[in-house]
Parts: C-alpha cells; sequence; structure tokens
C-alpha cells in the first residue's frame, strides 16, 4: 500500500517565515521535509531533484512568482500556497491549488490543510480518479459582483448557465451566485463521479438529487437540494442519470408521474 508519509518542500524567499512553517509541519509525523529554496531557480533545481508529493509555495519569490514554478511541480504532487497576499487566491485555484493559506497561519488551518492533503493521499492510493482538475473534498472559490467566498465542492447543488460566459452556481443552503465562467468550464474542472451534465445548460450533483419526476408527456425534471424550481434532463439523459445516482446515492432516484 502507498505510504502516507508526505515528502515535503517548502518555497518561501523569507528565513524566519519558513523556520516558523518547518516548527509548526514538525507537529505532523505525517509531514517529512525534504528541502526549502528561497528562490526561484534554486526551488526549479529542488522539485527536479527531489520530486516532492506537497509543495508549500509562496507567491512573490526572488526571480519570479510562485506562479513560475506550478509547471515544474509535476502530479500527483500536491501545492499550498503560503502567502501574505489573498488577491491571488482566485488563479491559485485555476492552477489546481489544493489550498491557500493566509500568513501568519494557525495551527488549526494548517491541521485542516494537513487532513485534506491526507485525505487526498489516502485516496489516491486507494482508487486512481481520472484527471480533472477539481476533486471531491476540494474547496472552490467563486467571486462576482458582490462576493468572493471558498465554497465545498460537495455543497455545490447544480451548476446553470445563464447566457454568454456566465453561470449560475447553485448551493444547497438556497443561495446562488453568479460567476464568469461557461458551462463547458465547469464540465472541465469538476468530477465525474460527483457531477453530471443532464442538459445543454444544466450540471447536476449527483449526491443532491432528492427525486426525478416524468410527466405524461416523457419530459425528466429533477429536485435538487437547496433549489425550489425543478430542473430540466434532457431525453438522452435520463436514463443515464436514473443509472448513476442508483448507483451511487442509496436507494437512488425515485421517479412519479
Amino acid at each position: 500500500m502507498k505510504s502516507l508519509l508526505m515528502k515535503t518542500l517548502i518555497i518561501d524567499d523569507e528565513p524566519y517565515v519558513r523556520a516558523d512553517l518547518r516548527r509548526m509541519l514538525a507537529d505532523h509525523p505525517e509531514v517529512e521535509i525534504i528541502g526549502e529554496a528561497a528562490t526561484v531557480p534554486r526551488a526549479l533545481e529542488m522539485l527536479e531533484q527531489k520530486q516532492p508529493d506537497v509543495v508549500f509555495l509562496d507567491v512573490q519569490l526572488i526571480g519570479g512568482s510562485g506562479f513560475d514554478l506550478v509547471p515544474a511541480i509535476r502530479p500527483p504532487a500536491q501545492v499550498v500556497f503560503f502567502t501574505a497576499h489573498d488577491e491571488y487566491a482566485v488563479r491559485a485555484f485555476e492552477v489546481n491549488a489544493l489550498d491557500y493559506l493566509l500568513k501568519p497561519v494557525s495551527s488549526e488551518r494548517l491541521a485542516e490543510t494537513i487532513s485534506r492533503l491526507l485525505h487526498r493521499r489516502r485516496g489516491a492510493a486507494a482508487v486512481p480518479q481520472p484527471e480533472k482538475a477539481f476533486k471531491r473534498d476540494d474547496q472552490v472559490f467563486i467571486r462576482n459582483e458582490r462576493e468572493q467566498r471558498f465554497v465545498n465542492l460537495g455543497e455545490i447543488a447544480a451548476v446553470t448557465s445563464i447566457g454568454g460566459n456566465y453561470t449560475a452556481v447553485h448551493m444547497t443552503d438556497g443561495t446562488r451566485s453568479v460567476v464568469r465562467r461557461t458551462l463547458k468550464q465547469w464540465e472541465t474542472l469538476l468530477p465525474d463521479d460527483l457531477f453530471y451534465r443532464v442538459h445543454r445548460a444544466t450540471i447536476v450533483n449527483l449526491h443532491r438529487i432528492q427525486c426525478a419526476r416524468r410527466d405524461s408527456s416523457g419530459a425528466c425534471t429533477a429536485i435538487m437540494a437547496g433549489i425550489e424550481e425543478p430542473l430540466e434532463v434532457s431525453r438522452r439523459c435520463a436514463a443515464r442519470l436514473k443509472e448513476m445516482v442508483d448507483r451511487q446515492v442509496q436507494g437512488g432516484i425515485g421517479e412519479s408521474d
């Protein structure tokens, strides 16, 4: 079985920050620190030589940006951005960072990150997953004109197209955020084992379907947690959707006329 020990590289241009993070990580026996780097050139060398499982990465470095290093971090290594600047959060999640920690980070917040890293590592050891930008336990950064926040992927009930490059993200608590991202982009990002495109304008969370209904004409709709109006399911997708939910959600989808 794959070891859960995580070979970890710290990349930050401030020695006292590296020392503080190293001290905090010492409380987590699953973490093995295999090196540190302060500059982009040195970091590139260490990434090539050490091939870490986890990289704690600052954004602003000597000789460049932490984002310059992302292409050199080989999958399945996980990236945790560790920075004093919150304005880079959107870009960090666009490159599929596992987490985004703001300095100074608390021991409790760091423990959450380690827990997520271990969960991801256990999952990778148990079942190979298709390559998608987001995984089941990820958080997604949602930004629109009114707000910006992190949401748990599993709390997204559905994503619907509202025209152009915009989509609505429907949460299970009944809230909705309009974001600048196409449905096709969401389809590429979201994991196939949790989300399914049921209509040209709709992606649903399979675990948030309460039931499906078919009317006398054969048209199918899905009732989703947190969404008042039923969502249309195309005829082509209806049978496949029921199959998937029957397999993944206890009790499956109930049908009613």
